[in-house]
């Protein structure tokens, strides 16, 4: 049985999580996307994971808020559909916990309230 620990009894104790090494996700973000990416060209495949971690930092001025979606690929439809959300109301580092469950998956910049903003996000799989 693969990636499952097995107690001192030769009993299963659940499955293992090999999260991946972090990578950059999108870098230099500093306006709210206008609309839904055209493709999955620059989504995050989590094939074989269940679960995507972005990291997200963000930095601004004026900085009031800003909102991101998660948008999961839909390949049959060729359509982006929207998932998980969270506004951040002050500049800072932040996780963002999602299932994925092997879909192509992007994180969208939705809504900004400030000055300016820039964002970072790194992803993590497991």
């Amino acid at each position: 049985m693969a990636n499952v620990r097995l107690d001192a009894n030769a009993i299963p104790k659940g499955p293992v999580f090999e999260p991946t090494t972090p990578a950059v996700h999108r870098s230099g973000v500093a306006a709210v996307d206008a609309a839904d990416p055209a493709d999955a060209a620059g989504a995050v495949d989590t094939s074989g994971y269940q679960h995507c971690r972005f990291d997200v930092a963000t930095t601004g001025a004026g900085f009031t808020s800003l909102d991101v979606q998660v948008l999961f690929w839909n390949p049959r439809q060729g359509l982006w559909f929207g998932g998980a959300q969270r506004q951040f109301t002050a500049t800072g580092r932040y996780a963002l916990a999602v299932e994925a469950r092997g879909a192509l998956v992007f994180l969208k910049v939705t809504a900004f309230s400030g000055t300016s903003f820039a964002l970072s996000a790194d992803y993590s799989l497991s």
